[in-house]
């Protein structure tokens, strides 16, 4: 991997880091009346923003219409930029974490390598200002199609919106847990901010954005950010030895660029240009020293260091026009490409692989009123995927999905809304797949609604499945059907006289065909083989509770439950079996915000109970009768992880803020890999400090 030249960068760092501080404890001083007058009425504002929930609020994702949360029959998080800039929050997935969303790290957030669960399913999609960004080539363990470090700078984004269910009526493929839409920002205010961060392994991070009106009028808007993130191998505590330690070949580096333009055509009609950059190079631990690997002759060997790398470019672009926008009304036509590569070294098999995703899309929704109390939206998607392994090229290529939907939203009666759906898709590799969603929803009064939906979704095969070329061990299969099920989703939601805000909702998810690998012998060569193929039946079972009180003007409450429950049928003589990969069965958070003034402290402890309820292995006594030993997958069966952050606004320029994870330097991790307890450690204890000033 090539070292990064940081040594000049390290000092102008400092240095601005510095800087910053010296100045602020000068400006402290200096600017103590405008801080009590101009600056305490904004920080009110911001906390006045925190706390406000509104049921009138609209939302875009659940329906690809502007619809309000009273109205939604969906289980809705929204996440805005106020909470962002108020917390200091750096990241995507600190955003959801923040705000009760399950994300999980393949290991200590390498690079962010890991995924998100939304009603406990990790099979989701994810969007950027309504394109989906889900790619159909290989991404580190999983074969989602995203992962964390696939999303855009927090520093641009107005909103994200979190929508758990079924969706693939809407979306299509891969929308079985739900979905996510992050929004970006405009450049709607002239600003500019920049912002300097150091913490534990060394890690640097920094950004700026700038935002303003160009153009005759101001009628063209523009919002640009660039950051860089490195860090030195991060440390964990080994649940064996409880020593804290180094996980080798863990040191990355990444970049981000994106930029937003508008221009404002009149008569309710604008034009976006949005583009995106990431250019990454990290190391790949792979899973900790000690952990058992197998070798293309499929004998076993110890990890010590797996001596991978990656190196990844994404280069996204899209074109958006946009007319006749509303409360209720959104037209929108989108072309886009999507260019994902990824070079991926394998030091133990002294191997290359060289992925790439390329992308041409384009979408069309539109939304019509069809009397008072009735509108429909309909569109179509359309995408060619075209991928590639330079290093092994594929035989096939080329991915084609066409969708087209329409749904209709009926205020049938006073508070009630019906809303039905269809959806078709069409694949050069599958047959088609038709999918239906009903829901119906109730305004019990001003703040609260009732709802119950059913949907069907389906996940299709991406192209590494089908196209994989010549590897000797994991092999394509053509065969390859999508999964398919239906989810139900009971919810409520409301806000209580005293601004208690409470989001409870209940699910239950039937998958059949589930994707399972399977590790067969080749005949010819007595070497182990790999292949995906649909040989599960899944079970998911959960319930998803949020609660959001005020204890006073400066201090509210968080509490968070989930209950998951997976079972599994992998077509093996065996019937159902827990699934031993469930690393939340039971999760919780409790968090307080304390906000005044020009100070902002935040306390989150979050933490899982009932892991290594295990499916057990399979085998047989004395007498060849089958019996189940117990396996573990995690190395505990519960943990607990606090996390505070504390932030002070210095004036109106400057904000200074420090953050501990993980305070009590737990050992715990949150994926399962390899057959090995304990193989992929969360990080330990980390520090953070920074530093935001407006320029």
């Amino acid at each position: 991997m090539r070292k990064p030249k940081i040594t000049g960068k390290k000092l102008l760092h400092l240095l601005l880091s510095s800087s910053l501080f010296l100045g602020c404890a000068g400006a402290a001083a200096a600017e103590e009346a405008v801080v009590n007058g101009a600056q305490d009425e904004q920080a009110i504002e911001a906390q006045a923003s925190m706390q406000e929930f509104s049921m009138e609020e609209y939302v875009v994702t659940a329906s690809r219409m502007p619809t309000k949360i009273s109205e939604t029959a969906a289980h809705v998080t929204v996440i805005d930029q106020a909470v962002i800039e108020q917390k200091s929050i750096k990241s995507v997935a600190e955003a959801l974490i923040d705000a009760g969303v399950e994300v999980y790290y393949e290991g200590g957030s390498v690079g962010d390598a890991g995924g998100i669960i939304l009603n406990g399913d990790n099979r989701i999609i994810v969007l950027v200002n309504g394109r989906k960004i889900n790619v159909e080539q290989k991404l580190e363990q999983n074969s989602l199609g995203y992962n964390l470090g696939m999303l855009p700078s927090v520093d641009s984004i107005e909103k994200i919106e979190v929508v758990r269910g079924a969706a693939s009526t809407m979306y299509g493929s891969a929308a079985v847990g739900g979905v996510i839409n992050i929004i970006t920002r405009t450049g709607a205010e002239t600003k500019t901010t920049a912002y300097s961060e150091f913490g534990s392994w060394n890690s640097r991070k920094y950004g700026i954005t700038t935002g303003g009106s160009t153009g005759k009028d101001g009628k063209t808007s523009y919002m640009i950010t660039a950051g860089r993130w490195t860090q030195d191998h991060y440390e964990y505590k080994d649940h064996q030895t409880g020593d804290v330690v180094k996980m080798p070949n863990s040191k990355f580096e990444r970049n981000n660029a994106s930029v937003r333009i508008d221009h404002d055509l009149g008569k309710e009609r604008m034009l976006t240009f949005y583009y995106d950059h990431v250019d990454e190079e990290a190391g790949s631990p792979i899973a900790k020293p000690g952990t058992i690997g197998y070798d293309m002759d499929g004998n076993p060997y110890e990890i010590h260091d797996s001596k991978a790398f990656r190196d990844i470019k994404q280069n996204n672009v899209a074109l958006a026009y946009r007319w006749k926008q509303g409360e209720t009304i959104t037209n929108n036509f989108q072309i886009y490409q999507n260019d994902y590569r990824m070079d991926w070294y394998m030091g133990n098999y002294n191997s290359m692989s060289r992925y790439r995703d390329k992308e041409y899309g384009v979408e069309w929704n539109q939304s019509r009123p069809l009397g008072k109390n009735n509108r429909i939206v309909g569109g179509f998607d359309w995408k060619m995927a075209k991928v590639d392994d330079r290093s092994a090229p594929y035989a096939e290529n080329k991915l084609r999905m066409l969708g087209l939907y329409l749904e209709d939203h009926w205020n049938f009666a006073p508070k009630w809304t019906l809303t039905g759906g269809f959806r078709h898709d069409d694949s050069n590799k599958y047959d088609g797949e038709n999918t239906v969603r009903f829901s119906l929803n109730k305004e019990i009064n001003d703040n609260s609604n009732a709802y119950f939906s059913w949907g069907q979704f389906f996940r299709a095969p991406n192209a590494i499945s089908f196209f994989r070329g010549w590897d000797p061990m994991y092999l394509p299969n053509p065969n390859l059907k999508p999964e398919t099920g239906d989810s139900f989703t009971l919810g409520y939601n409301t806000v209580l006289s005293g601004g208690t805000k409470i989001q409870a909702s209940l699910f239950k998810t039937d998958v059949d065909n589930a994707f399972e690998y399977q590790y067969p012998i080749e005949p010819t060569t007595n070497k182990p083989t790999a292949y995906m193929a649909n040989v599960a039946k899944q079970k998911k079972r959960g319930l998803d509770l949020r609660i959001n009180h005020p204890l006073s003007d400066t201090w509210d409450v968080v509490l968070g439950y989930s209950y998951l429950k997976v079972r599994q049928d992998r077509d093996d003589g065996w019937g159902e079996q827990y699934d031993i990969t469930n690393s939340n069965p039971n999760y919780y958070q409790l968090g307080f915000n304390y906000h005044q003034d020009r100070w902002n402290v935040n306390i989150m402890g979050r933490g899982a109970t009932g892991r290594n309820s295990t499916r057990g292995m399979w085998s047989a006594d004395a007498a060849g009768n089958p019996i189940v030993v117990p396996e573990n997958a995690f190395s505990s069966k519960r943990y607990w992880v606090l996390d505070i952050g504390a932030s002070y606004q210095v004036n109106q320029d400057i904000k200074a803020y420090a953050k501990v994870y993980n305070l009590t330097n737990r050992a715990y991790e949150t994926t399962y890999l390899w057959n090995t307890v304990g193989s992929q450690p969360m990080s330990s204890r980390q520090f953070v400090f920074g530093v935001e000033t407006r320029l």
